[in-house]
């Protein structure tokens, strides 16, 4: 869960309603967060969509963002970001296209189409937005095959992007800096 001013899924943080459960009688709230070492605000999932369509458009080859697949309105904002860059979009990852299916079924993410990869593949590089998993460097997630260049059917190259679309969990920084890292090796931006 998290607290957004600018929801993209879902209503509204009901302020009032925390208020008035702390007039109730209820002293504290105690969770957990992978963030709790970041200092300040995460800031709304608007502000990352706008991010990542203004970061999608300053490319010119294909599109690679990585996120969590449960996070479903960052998915939702990443194919708002291809939407309006003219590009197609193409899951990898069976925890993405798990989530996306789930997210379909119970009416979210309505009105977003997607393209397997061999049709991504025949498109032109400008088009292309694949939206996969692998943002913590899981060494058998879509995007370290693809670093890899192990993938069965994408390939990147030099004019090609990844764009990292989370934050970093504590104890995962080397495996996200060997995917980066064998991404550099390729000239993949």
């Amino acid at each position: 869960w998290k607290i957004d001013p600018d929801p993209i899924i879902g209503e509204d943080f009901d302020q009032a309603k925390i208020e008035e459960l702390g007039r109730e009688g209820i002293l504290a709230m105690v969770c957990d967060s992978t963030n709790v070492f970041e200092e300040g605000e995460a800031g709304s999932e608007g502000m990352a969509r706008e991010a990542l369509r203004r970061a999608v458009a300053e490319q010119t080859g294909r599109v690679a963002i990585t996120a969590f697949a449960s996070n479903v309105a960052r998915v939702q904002s990443a194919c708002e970001a291809a939407r309006a860059n003219d590009r197609s979009v193409c899951l990898l990852g069976r925890s993405m296209i798990r989530i996306v299916g789930a997210a379909q079924s119970v009416g979210m993410l309505e009105g977003l189409s997607f393209v397997s990869p061999d049709e991504a593949a025949g498109l032109p590089a400008q088009h292309v937005l694949y939206l996969c998993t692998g943002s913590q460097g899981e060494p058998n997630a879509a995007l370290a095959r693809i670093a890899r260049n192990e993938h069965p059917i994408v390939k990147l190259g030099k004019d090609d992007t990844v764009i990292f679309s989370s934050r970093v969990i504590p104890g995962n920084e080397r495996s996200i800096a060997a995917i980066q890292n064998m991404l550099a090796e390729r000239n993949i931006k």
